[in-house]
């Protein structure tokens, strides 16, 4: 199917087509090892005034993370920090492909290789107004102790490339997501990797009521007006007080708040991908998902890892519980 956008693991990755983990990680650059290595500290002092002594100190504590093939640092972790190197956690997905349950999609770093994630995609998607969805698989881990490993059920309107990251589910506490901490001793199994693809499916399933849900409410343009407000809310001192009177940092807030108001409301009321859904809550939540996926600032790259690092979370959750009030 065309795509008006471009997915964020294309614009943040490289798309790849593999049989296995090792292709995959070869294709995307990922086919490197990490080691910890202790820390020093130092400190210069004169001697006289001719000469320097530089005196050196352990670190306790702590262990730097070097990127190898690159001789980089890229984190700073405890001792007690587990490495879990590229291939130790994309290995054990190969049982999926291998038994047709899933294929290897995309693949790429962001932080100088701090975090590393792939994509593969399920064979079953989803038909929400006619609109076809596909799902996905995303595994990531990160190397400077900013996050665990952690496998995560996407799903993607594929027209728009809109990612959805997390549902607001039945029960909240519930996001779908199976981690595993570098702390503990723990390894990625294929009974883990299966129960997170039927946890996948699970989600799909709960998208696809939400959605019946959404487009089953009709909307008008003041309550899209309105819901774009609330997701970009600002204090009522801010809100309508003349720009004159503003400070700098209130003027700044009100303009990123206004712009991002009706970037959505052209996207609601213009856009070629809410051409079925327009005039619906359902729409309303997608204007805000392509926005904070495609159209928020930064630059393409800089969307793409908001996207999937789940930056951008946030955003989109709050809009679907304005939606869903």
């Amino acid at each position: 199917m065309a795509r008006l956008n471009t997915s964020s693991w294309t614009r943040g990755g490289t798309a790849v087509e593999a049989g296995s983990a090792a292709e995959a990680a070869s294709q995307a650059g990922l086919n490197w090892e990490v080691a910890p290595v202790e820390i020093q500290a130092y400190r210069m002092q004169a001697v006289n005034q001719y000469e320097m002594i530089t005196n050196h100190y352990p670190v306790p504590r702590k262990k730097a993370i070097l990127r190898l093939d690159k001789e980089e640092v890229i984190g700073v972790v405890g001792d007690k920090y587990k490495v879990v190197q590229n291939m130790e956690v994309f290995n054990a997905l190969d049982a999926l492909v291998d038994s047709g349950e899933a294929r290897y999609s995309a693949a790429g770093e962001y932080n100088n290789g701090a975090n590393i994630w792939m994509i593969m995609e399920l064979p079953n998607g989803v038909q929400v107004a006619n609109d076809p969805h596909a799902a996905f698989l995303l595994v990531q881990s990160s190397h400077d102790g900013s996050g665990a490993v952690r496998i995560r059920p996407i799903i993607e309107r594929i027209f728009c490339a809109n990612q959805i990251n997390r549902l607001i589910t039945k029960n909240k506490a519930n996001d779908y997501t199976y981690t595993m901490k570098h702390t503990t001793n723990a390894t990625l199994s294929v009974q883990d990797i299966r129960a997170i693809t039927q946890l996948t499916y699970q989600s799909i399933a709960e998208y696809e009521h939400t959605a019946d849900v959404l487009l089953n409410r009709g909307a008008n343009h003041v309550r899209a007006r309105e819901i774009f407000r609330k997701v970009w809310a600002l204090p009522s001192t801010v809100e309508s007080k003349p720009y004159d009177l503003l400070t700098q940092g209130e003027r700044r807030q009100q303009t990123l708040a206004y712009a991002a108001r009706d970037k959505a409301w052209d996207i609601y009321q213009n856009s070629e991908t809410q051409s079925n859904i327009r005039g619906t809550d359902f729409g309303i939540w997608q204007a805000v998902v392509e926005y904070a996926d495609h159209h928020a600032s930064g630059g393409a790259e800089r969307l793409a890892v908001a996207t999937l690092s789940g930056r951008s979370d946030k955003l989109k959750s709050k809009a679907l519980e304005l939606v869903l009030a």
